[in-house]
């Protein structure tokens, strides 16, 4: 308890120290008659007086739960039953009063009120030095009560030990005026003592205390002089030991109930107020909602808190939770409910933090996305509680939807730059392929007329040869623009560095460098390889133009790295062993607040019409999503330096085969199975009817998708297996597949289409094609795939 009012307390004390000095300077005989006359009634009165204050003392005392209070309990406790014993005997032994254990005198009155002021300075002494200690109360009661019935003992039967302390007609003795000066002196100490803690640790009870003290020690003067008990100073001073009793039982009430009665009330108008504070936020939050529920060992569930935004999210009242839990659990969409009970099962199990997205249908019939999490903790009877938060985030599902799309459009608008950026290199790489494929063709017709075979083969096998760069070329083109999903898997990077730059070099002009530095040729990391292909372009189309018209050099480093904690924090990356993939070029170089925005979208150096600002986006992206970082180096004259992190996996990695570099088995022929083609290019129909014919298979073929399923229509089980191109005008193959399977269901069919990705091959496996396969695949692959199509057939023909 605060001290307050210090003024009063010394005004108090002021008046304490005047009334003193009154009373000892009245005359002993003054209200001589009043008091004479009632003299012992009205002493008893007082003494009763502070016996009962004395008792509530220790009553308080008894039941005080304050722990911090405990050594002043104590100390109060045990000290106190001494002092009740000391004054109740003080009270019965007065002269005139009747007999108890021996006659009543003043003598032995004067011996019990000594005793019980020299307990009361004990007592307060040892409340001021924190002495009392901390044991039982009962045993501190019991130890209280043997000192008081040791000391009425004495004061009643052994008297005649004791100093004599007063002599009728003549007053009290030097003796009992000395031992009076001596407790005067010993509370005046525990004034000062006490005043400076109140004061120190600005306690009122420490105040009261000291107080209590002072009006005890100043009204040890009044026993100093007095000739008979009915003398004037004598009850003046019992006056100021009540007054004494009574600060001192304020004090020990302030303390040990009303303070903890009021930090009781303090700390309930807290809770009230927190939770009045809770029920506020609960209620204000715009997109949330916090609740409490409870899992019962049989499997029951119920809300007990939800807050009142409730409504306003989930468009139930808090009444209809509280009530029935399926208000909530109701309202969850049929396809999310397994999953939702699934993660709770988890939860419940492992008390684990709830987290999961789930959609939730509103009675106005709109569907929201909530984003549920919540902290599990298990209660006695195997009951479970959730502390959680319902949050609406269909918002921001919506928005990251949409920067989703945006950011794969802004990829693929790049991509389309690049591809742009490249067609000339490509245009010079089909160029050359297309010289040599018609020359050696021209050679070998020429050589075919010489009768010169051998010259001919080898022009076939140049033709050949020529035919397979192209193929690669197309692949590469097909790869690096098609939109399938990232297929990330640890590969090593050289052939993806190499393939890249050998890409490039053909774009490239004259003057311009492209330096290749491995360090580390088995580098190897978790990549997309269409993706890091476009990393490259990227970055070595910048490092072209930033070179300018006067050309210069543009170096490509592969190695691996180790970083450290200091090196890896500010790329935002772990310490450890990474791939380096760096690209430097020797051109204009950037200041620092160009070097700052680089990877913004659309902020580009460049004149208008010369780029889009999405390459370095799309790269920054890129890297980001294969857990790796970009560091840039660059300085205005000096070049610029892009080194890209990826973390490597642990162990080496062996080289993927190139395509086709391992040996195919031969393919096994056919054996008269009846093959329907429809293809309308006639080259390429003239071909595959030709290769499948050499390899035993009788071959029907059809120019016209219409013609092909009229032959189908007519006769369905004419054919034995359906090779269709895809693009063809008027009717697909996937049409062409459809309508083929209504008349014979189990016909098999193979798709073959100049442009295959992953929507292409859902969509034939959906309508029931066996294989799809690239054009330029087919004189490698269709056999082979004939043979193992048909193979189950002719099995189950030669079982029959």
């Amino acid at each position: 308890m605060p001290l307050a009012h210090p003024i009063k307390y010394g005004f108090l004390s002021l008046l304490a120290v005047l009334g003193m000095v009154a009373i000892v300077n009245a005359p002993p005989d003054t209200a001589s008659g009043l008091l004479a006359s009632r003299m012992l009634e009205l002493h008893l009165l007082l003494e009763l007086f502070a016996i009962v204050i004395a008792a509530l003392v220790v009553t308080v005392s008894w039941h005080t739960f304050d722990r911090q209070q405990d050594r002043s309990a104590n100390a109060l406790l045990a000290g106190f039953v001494v002092v009740i014993g000391c004054d109740l005997m003080h009270a019965l032994t007065y002269e005139g009063m009747p007999p108890l254990l021996t006659e009543s005198s003043t003598p032995q009155a004067i011996f019990f009120w000594l005793m019980g002021r020299s307990f009361e300075v004990l007592t307060l002494g040892a409340v001021t030095a924190g002495l009392a200690p901390r044991w039982p109360r009962t045993v501190l009661l019991g130890i209280g009560l043997a000192v008081a019935v040791a000391t009425i003992a004495f004061g009643s039967f052994a008297l005649d030990r004791f100093p004599v302390t007063f002599v009728p007609g003549v007053g009290v003795t030097p003796f009992k005026a000395g031992y009076e000066y001596v407790l005067v002196g010993l509370n005046g100490l525990l004034v000062l003592a006490l005043w400076r803690r109140a004061k120190s640790e600005q306690s009122r009870q420490h105040a009261l205390l000291a107080l209590s003290c002072l009006f005890m020690g100043l009204g040890g003067f009044a026993f100093t002089s007095y000739v008979a008990p009915s003398d004037f100073q004598n009850v003046a001073g019992h006056l100021y030991k009540v007054v004494a009793y009574a600060l001192l039982y304020r004090a020990t009430f302030i303390t040990s109930i009303r303070a903890p009665f009021e930090a009781l009330r303090l700390s309930e108008a807290r809770v009230r107020e927190s939770q009045a504070r809770m029920h506020t936020l609960g209620a204000n939050l715009p997109n949330a909602v916090l609740y409490q529920l409870v899992l019962e060992p049989d499997g029951h569930r119920r809300f007990t808190e939800v807050s009142d935004s409730v409504e306003r999210v989930c468009g139930v009242t808090v009444a209809d939770v509280l009530h029935d839990p399926i208000a909530m659990y109701g309202g969850i969409h049929p396809d999310d409910v397994a999953i939702l009970a699934a993660a709770e099962q988890r939860c419940a199990e492992t008390l684990q933090v709830f987290d999961c997205e789930a959609r939730f249908c509103r009675p106005d019939g709109s569907v929201r996305r909530m984003h549920l999490v919540s902290a599990p903790r298990a209660l006695d009877g195997g009951r479970i509680v959730w502390d959680g938060l319902l949050t609406d985030v269909t918002d921001r599902s919506e928005a990251q939807e949409a920067r989703r799309r945006l950011e794969q459009q802004l990829g693929e608008a790049q991509k389309m730059e690049s591809i742009g950026t490249l067609a000339s290199g490509i245009a010079h790489d089909f160029n050359n392929v297309l010289a040599a494929i018609l020359g050696n063709a021209r050679m070998a017709r020429e050589d075919l007329k010489a009768g010169k075979p051998a010259d001919v083969a080898l022009s076939l096998d140049q033709i050949i040869k020529a035919s397979d760069r192209a193929r690669n070329l197309v692949d590469r083109i097909l790869s690096f623009s098609r939109r399938d999903a990232a297929r990330r898997q640890v590969q090593p990077l050289l052939p993806v560095v190499r393939e890249s730059l050998s890409l490039l070099r053909s774009t490239l002009p004259a003057g311009v460098q492209l330096i290749e530095h491995i360090d580390d040729a088995e580098a190897s990391a978790e990549i997309d390889r269409t993706q890091l292909e476009q990393v490259l372009l990227n970055l070595c189309t910048n490092a072209w133009h930033a070179l300018g018209d006067k050309g210069g050099r543009i170096e490509v480093r592969l190695g691996t790295v180790v970083l450290d904690a200091a090196a890896s924090f500010p790329l935002g990356l772990l310490p450890g062993r990474h791939v380096r993939l760096s690209v430097q070029d020797n051109g204009s170089g950037m200041d620092e607040p160009v070097r700052q925005r680089i990877f913004e979208p659309f902020f580009t150096t460049k004149p208008v019409g010369k780029g889009t600002g999405l390459g370095l986006s799309v790269v920054h992206g890129i890297v980001r999503s294969h857990d790796g970082a970009i560091g840039v180096h660059s300085k205005p004259g000096q070049g610029t330096r892009f080194d890209i992190f990826m973390p490597a996996p642990p162990g080496a990695v062996a080289p993927a085969p190139a395509p086709g570099a391992s040996a195919q088995p031969a393919a096994e022929s056919g054996h008269g199975e009846r093959v329907l083609l429809i293809e309308d290019d006639l080259l390429m129909s003239s071909m595959l009817e030709k290769l499948l014919a050499r390899h035993g298979y009788r071959v029907s073929h059809h120019n016209d998708p219409e013609q092909a399923m009229a032959a189908v229509r007519a006769n369905p089980q004419a054919f034995d297996i359906v090779v269709t191109d895809y693009n063809m005008p008027q009717h697909s193959g996937l049409d062409v597949i459809t309508a083929i399977r209504r008349l014979r269901p189990g016909l098999p069919t193979i798709l073959v289409s100049g442009y295959v990705n992953d929507e292409l091959r859902a969509r034939a496996a959906a309508q029931g094609a066996r294989h799809v396969l690239e054009k330029t695949r087919v004189l490698d692959e269709l056999v082979k795939l004939l043979a193992d199509t048909l193979r189950p057939a002719a099995d189950q023909a030669v079982e029959v």
